[in-house]
């Protein structure tokens, strides 16, 4: 369920996938609107990482989650 976020970075359209795939985890409430909004923030940015704004913000990070 969690592989959609994991889509490696800088690939063309990836941003978007992974806010996709976020939207599906948080309609199945394994994330929260906070960090369903950094997954939007980021989708138009293919080389932008999820994972440092969601940490900055001190959201919990998606299941699976490991790249720094």
């Amino acid at each position: 369920m969690t592989e959609g976020v994991h889509i490696p970075l800088g690939l063309p359209g990836s941003g978007r996938q992974r806010y996709a795939a976020a939207m599906t985890l948080y309609q199945a409430g394994v994330i929260s609107e906070a960090a369903l909004e950094v997954y939007r923030i980021c989708s138009p940015l293919d080389c932008q990482d999820p994972l440092a704004l969601l940490r900055e913000r001190a959201l919990d990070v998606p299941p699976g989650e490991h790249h720094d």
